[in-house]
């Protein structure tokens, strides 16, 4: 009879060891949740910063064949956009960061932007790579997660 009572224990112990395990990998699980939800809304921000350098550089390109004069229908936000005359095709105007600004011929800003493309192209696949690694673990937490509960009602 003692043999029971000590393995009636042991599995009271070993059940509250699962609980514990399970309360630990669902919490660790939400924190996946979390890091992936928000590595993912950064990823969509490289993206769109990708898209308008893309935008920046194909404006450029087509600036560079215009002439002082010609007119252009600039975007100026709210689906709203203004009729401008080009006074200059050869100076542009490029945020270099930290509120600074240069002017550039139309060359070098392309060069530029194309250089700073270049640099989200490889966050974005350092970012795609992290959520990937976050996903991996995350379904690796939750396959130990179904089989500790799946376990928990069978006879041990």
């Amino acid at each position: 009879m003692e043999e029971r009572v000590s393995g009636g224990v042991g599995e009271k112990e070993k059940e509250k060891e699962r609980e514990a395990e399970v309360q630990s990998l669902v919490v660790q699980l939400r924190q996946y949740q979390t890091q992936a939800e928000a590595t993912s809304q950064e990823l969509v921000m490289v993206q769109q910063a990708i898209a308008e350098h893309d935008k920046a550089i194909e404006t450029l390109k087509y600036i560079k064949n215009m002439k002082p004069g010609d007119e252009l229908i600039v975007p100026v936000g709210a689906s709203t956009s203004i009729y401008v005359t080009l006074s200059n095709t050869d100076r542009i105007i490029v945020r270099i960061g930290g509120g600074v600004s240069a002017e550039k011929d139309p060359d070098s800003a392309i060069e530029f932007l194309e250089a700073k493309k270049r640099e989200l192209n490889d966050s974005q696949r350092q970012i795609a790579g992290l959520l990937q690694r976050i996903d991996q673990e995350a379904k690796r937490l939750q396959a130990r997660l179904q089989e500790l509960v799946a376990g928990s009602g069978a006879p041990g």
